[in-house]
């Protein structure tokens, strides 16, 4: 196993634990909805924290940010280091909700290039991993985009922003008539997690501004290419950061997926 990435695994396990506590206590009904936000905030900084004292302890000259950081992935000093970047808790109105599906994540860049991705649902216990060139895992063990080659009875996760919502409802009457099953957990990274796994056949995400490359999503992207998946933008180009949008799966269903959004 790569160094760093088992340092990563340390470190999200780690603070994962301390989100799980967090969560077993947490009383949606007794937080006053205008601190509800400030508390998850204190919850993701103190995640951030654990986990940066970790990194920091075995590797003292890298840099660690987090993905409400504004410094870019583009950025020439960027390139020159080694950056983590340490995701928030995704989905933050899942955790508030004590929905069950939510993911903590870090992603390990290069001078530029991401090398290790990690995505950790505390709640599950389920821990995916990719180190470039080295294939993705849950849990130790190596996973496999699913195989499926058309619609019929796949399932396709689902995300979008609110803006889009609009969009998300047609596409969903496009892709009934093809007999697919949906999926929206919320949690765009575990979504892609779950592509890698093949529990979930595809996954289209709509967002439609830039896309950060340093964001939470950058391990997931990882994991998929390293579990034989794929993903493109509406237009079939892989310029997703750039247009916010994602189409995520196997080749098969990917084509399939874009030549019915093509004509919405």
């Amino acid at each position: 196993m790569h160094p760093m990435l088992n340092i990563a695994i340390q470190a999200i396990r780690r603070a994962g634990n301390f989100v799980v506590k967090q969560y077993e206590l947490f009383d949606k009904n007794s937080v006053q909805s205008n601190h509800i936000s400030n508390l998850i905030s204190k919850i993701n900084k103190e995640s951030y924290y654990i986990i940066t004292a970790i990194i920091q302890k075995f590797y003292p000259l890298h840099t660690v940010v987090n993905t409400w950081n504004t410094r870019d992935v583009n950025d020439v000093n960027f390139k020159e280091s080694v950056f983590w970047i340490i995701g928030a808790i995704d989905n933050d109105v899942n955790f508030i909700k004590q929905f069950p599906f939510f993911a903590l994540s870090i992603s390990v860049f290069i001078k530029g290039h991401i090398e290790i991705g990690v995505i950790y649902d505390p709640i599950h216990n389920e821990l995916f991993s990719a180190c470039r060139g080295k294939g993705a895992h849950l849990n130790g063990y190596r996973i496999r985009v699913g195989t499926a080659k058309n619609l019929h009875r796949a399932i396709i996760a689902i995300s979008c922003s609110y803006e889009q919502q609009h969009m998300t409802i047609n596409l969903l009457s496009k892709f009934t008539n093809k007999c697919a099953y949906f999926r929206y957990t919320g949690s765009t990274i575990l979504d892609l997690a779950y592509v890698a796994v093949g529990r979930v056949d595809g996954c289209v995400s709509i967002f439609f501004k830039k896309i950060n490359y340093t964001n939470k999503l950058a391990s997931g992207f990882l994991i998929i290419r390293e579990s034989g998946g794929l993903i493109i933008d509406f237009t079939g180009t892989d310029n997703y950061l750039l247009s916010g949008n994602i189409i995520a799966g196997n080749v098969k269903i990917i084509r399939t997926i874009l030549s019915i959004i093509q004509i919405i």
